[in-house]
């Protein structure tokens, strides 16, 4: 028994569990405690990193995604869909952690960042870059059976695979732009409303990114949808 403790995987550490996960490198990212700028810095990196590597899982379940719907297999392409909108729930959580860093002891961590700014963030840049491709898979597919977002919504039943899917990626909109509206508030919260960020963007540029919807058509179904329901309410 004593031999199903000891490691068979290369790399470094007492486990396997250690070695599989790289453990040692991983806890190795954090600044060691001496150079810390601010104590509440390594909170400050910890949800960073743990934020980017989730941001990567996300992508990557969005790409897999995107090719099940390009080969029509609506139903896997939904299935990774939802882990991705999952998964995103928690970078989106972590950021009130960050909450709980005063103004002023952010400031001293801000020095340490050089220019950096959560909008070079290479997790949620490519969720910016997969997020239109997903859409432009699944409208060549209403393009291949003949139907628009109208008809998917009116023959939902009929259309089920097709509506799964247009609803799955309005789950990651949503997501998406509520992790967007909760970076606004915390940087408002920490730095202020009317200034300018570490990148010299004012802040009040992230509120007009919140603007920006991946799938607005998927959006506006509801109104004609609604439109369409008040009209016939009118004539009744």
């Amino acid at each position: 028994m004593d031999d199903l403790k000891k490691p068979i995987l290369p790399g470094k550490g007492n486990s396997d569990y250690e070695r599989y996960l790289r453990t040692d490198e991983l806890l190795s990212l954090q600044k060691p405690d001496q150079e810390l700028l601010h104590k509440d810095e390594m909170t400050f990196q910890v949800i960073h990193q743990s934020s980017e590597i989730l941001l990567k899982g996300v992508a990557f379940e969005l790409g897999r995604a995107r090719t099940l719907i390009e080969e029509g297999d609506f139903a896997n392409a939904c299935r990774l869909i939802r882990r991705a909108n999952q998964m995103l729930e928690y970078p989106v959580s972590m950021l009130h952690v960050l909450e709980t860093i005063t103004p002023y002891d952010y400031h001293i961590i801000r020095a340490g960042l050089g220019h950096g700014s959560g909008l070079d963030s290479p997790g949620f840049l490519s969720l910016l870059h997969i997020g239109p491709r997903l859409g432009e898979a699944f409208h060549a597919q209403l393009h291949k059976a003949g139907v628009t977002v109208d008809d998917v919504y009116r023959r939902h039943a009929e259309l089920f695979g097709l509506h799964d899917t247009a609803e799955r990626l309005l789950d990651f909109d949503e997501r998406a732009h509520i992790f967007r509206f909760h970076h606004l508030k915390l940087a408002q919260r920490i730095i202020g409303g009317g200034v300018v960020g570490t990148m010299g963007t004012p802040v009040e540029v992230l509120h007009q990114r919140m603007e920006h919807f991946f799938y607005k058509d998927l959006w506006d179904v509801r109104n004609r949808i609604t439109a369409k329901a008040n009209e016939a309410m009118q004539k009744g």
